[in-house]
């Protein structure tokens, strides 16, 4: 049926028309056509039926008598009506075909989405006559343009943010998706090479070939591998990357394609040449002269702390492009399942990768307690309690075929610590002690007092009063040469996959970082004990009543008002966001200077979260310090990811403050907020 009949001969309508009207009948039969309309043009009369009505919020009486388009206008959303305006005028003068999409207020007080689709019919003189139309429901369909424009905004933010080069590739090796990386590594941009093969972009035919070559065997092959590639650089330079690669599979675990990840390892790799050249003609630099033996011992010893340095990356790039390729593959999956409209699957696919995100979190936050540069939150603390309190979660960890055993002294002197990293500690022993006991034995745990002298501590600590935690086990111990290397970052004799190395390596990094030391007795065939030694601290332990009045002052205060001051906008619209759904008061600033001239104004301000890392002439630290002084007992929250233990200094040590890391958990944002808004 031809719903708009066209000017000229009725038994030949135009392509378009047709179209227009298989369209209009289709939209007929799905029932979302939702009004008609005829516009007697001259007479600026509007009439329309019940569905137009309803849709346009207007009584049905006034549609059936007629009414004018400036009344219509009224129910168009205000961003939309000088579009809408626009498209009327524009069709009015040339006449045919008319769409346009627009918001309209419906009686439930909300707007919502609309298609017009009308016919503007001109008389002889090329003047308006008669403007017939209906009204379709696109609601839907604008929730789900939404819904896609964000998911590919995010993927693509995410990808932009991936350090390193990480990209996945087709069955035919086109590249589909490449972060920053990426681009700066081929010198050209994302419309350059996306939807094309190496062969195709990569000016250096043969390397590209090799690369292709490489990737059509992992994806036959189904499995990951780790390849060093040589690449031709924009400038003319050759570089070595160490790259994962990795089947990309659907949901049906069929190979639709390939991921990957690489880093540049040019500098590890010119070192073990150094090192290579180095032993070939060391006996003949050693014999000529003493200075060039001391020269050769020099590059030497460079040569071994790259080769170090590059153990150590390629550990962090191992566990780290594991992480990455939940996180990347869960996203690629909620992507094919948003564009196949199964929504019910996305929210799985997200908690895993929020759950690798989680996991890459905590790896960063033992490579910082290794270097000695994690921010600490020390409290007086009884390790005698702490140790009590988990014993029932390390029986579970280590399972009922491995007895645990607990002596503790009975006057166990308290001391300044953090409890979360004791209890991380505890748990990493206890598990490595298990892991030695295949078919099973005994743990005992124990604490003591101890007076060590200056022979007994490692070179920078001072003889003194220490307390001891010692986790023993009657495993199958340690030879003198892994003991030698147990506190090496990535270092394990598990099996691949089973440990990341880094558990001895944190406790070493948290015993040094406060104040104290880390020792291990083994020997094979007799078993370990790992003694953790802590400085003793003569301070007061937290009364329990206390302990539980704080553990209450978390809930929203309201009327009160928060400062944010971070130059991350993605972080700083979440902050506030957050807040402000749970009733604060928020304000805003990008960097310290405005920061602090919201802080020295009459605005009444109750809580200050600040990044450390602030853009302008102070950081967020220095900034905190400059306002308590014109606002004492301030309560300030940082947050920040800095690696540098001494950039808080002991500003995270005084009353009313608290620090989150990022990436931080938003329940645990809302927790710290509420508490030091609730002590102001």
């Amino acid at each position: 049926m031809n719903v708009f009949p066209a000017k000229g001969n009725p038994a030949q309508p135009t392509a378009a028309v047709l179209d227009e009207a298989e369209r209009l009948q289709l939209a007929l039969d799905a029932g979302a056509i939702v009004g008609t309309w005829v516009w007697d043009v001259p007479n600026d009369t509007i009439f329309a039926d019940e569905r137009f009505a309803r849709t346009f919020s207007v009584p049905f009486e006034q549609c059936t008598n007629g009414f004018s388009l400036a009344q219509a206008a009224t129910s168009i959303h205000p961003q939309d009506q000088e579009r809408v305006q626009a498209n009327i005028v524009e069709a009015i003068r040339r006449g045919g075909p008319y769409r346009c999409e627009y918001r309209v207020l419906q009686s439930d007080g909300i707007y919502r989405w609309i298609e017009a689709n009308g016919r503007v019919e001109l008389d002889s003189a090329g003047n308006a006559v008669r403007f017939p139309g209906v009204l379709l429901d696109i609601e839907q369909r604008k929730s789900a343009e939404a819904e896609r424009d964000r998911i590919s905004s995010l993927l693509k933010n995410f990808s932009a943010a991936v350090p390193g080069v990480v990209y996945a590739k087709d069955l035919e090796g086109r590249m589909l998706v490449a972060n920053t990386g990426t681009t700066q590594l081929i010198g050209k941009p994302p419309s350059f090479y996306i939807g094309k093969t190496d062969l195709e972009f990569l000016d250096d035919k043969a390397q590209a070939r090799k690369v292709m070559e490489t990737d059509q065997r992992i994806m036959r092959g189904g499995k990951v591998e780790q390849i060093e590639e040589y690449v031709s650089k924009p400038d003319g330079t050759t570089a070595v990357w160490l790259s994962v690669k990795a089947p990309l599979l659907d949901e049906s675990g069929e190979v639709i394609g390939l991921i990957g990840s690489s880093i540049d390892v040019t500098a590890r790799k010119d070192a073990e040449a150094a090192l290579q050249e180095l032993n070939r003609t060391l006996e003949e630099r050693v014999a000529d002269a003493i200075a060039e033996r001391e020269a050769a011992e020099a590059a030497m010893r460079q040569s071994q702390k790259m080769e170090a340095v590059g153990q150590l990356t390629g550990g962090i790039a191992h566990d780290f492009n594991n992480l990455l390729a939940g996180i990347s593959g869960s996203l690629e999956l909620a992507k094919m399942r948003l564009a196949q409209g199964r929504h019910a699957d996305i929210e799985r696919y997200l908690l895993i990768a929020q759950g690798a995100t989680q996991r890459a979190a905590a790896l960063t936050h033992r490579l910082l307690a290794f270097s000695r540069r994690q921010n600490l939150a020390p409290v007086p603390t009884d390790v005698n309690e702490l140790i009590r309190g988990m014993e029932e979660l390390l029986r579970q960890s280590v399972g009922p075929s491995v007895d645990i055993k607990l002596r503790l002294a009975s006057d166990l002197w308290p001391s300044l610590l953090d409890p979360a990293q004791v209890e991380n500690a505890l748990l990493n022993l206890c598990i490595n002690s298990r892991d030695a006991m295949p078919d099973g034995g005994s743990i005992l745990i124990e604490t003591f007092n101890t007076h060590l002298k200056a022979g007994e501590l490692d070179g920078e600590l001072a003889a003194g009063e220490y307390l001891a935690i010692c986790i023993s086990d009657t495993g199958f111990g340690m030879s003198p040469e892994v003991m030698a290397r147990a506190f090496e970052p990535f270092f394990s004799t598990k099996p691949v996959g089973a440990g990341s190395g880094l558990g001895l390596s944190m406790i070493y990094g948290f015993a040094q970082q406060s104040g104290g030391q880390l020792k291990i007795r083994s020997e094979v065939g007799k078993g370990s004990t790992v003694c953790l030694y802590l400085p003793h601290h003569a301070v007061e332990l937290p009364d329990e009543a206390f302990v539980e009045a704080a553990s209450n002052t978390t809930q929203v205060a309201p009327g009160k008002t928060v400062l944010v001051v971070e130059d991350e906008t993605s972080i700083r619209q979440l902050v506030v966001e957050l807040l402000t759904g749970l009733g604060y008061e928020v304000i805003e600033a990008a960097d310290s200077n405005a920061g602090l001239l919201l802080l020295n104004s009459s605005a009444p301000i109750h809580l200050l979260i600040t990044d450390v890392g602030l853009p302008g002439t102070i950081n967020g630290r220095q900034m905190a310090d400059i306002a308590r002084q014109s606002k004492p007992g301030l309560p300030v929250l940082f947050i920040t990811g800095y690696a540098q233990s001494n950039v808080l200094g002991d500003s995270h040590l005084q009353p009313s403050t608290g620090v989150l890391t990022k990436p931080f958990a938003l329940d645990a944002l809302v927790s710290h907020v509420n508490a030091l808004v609730n002590t102001d």
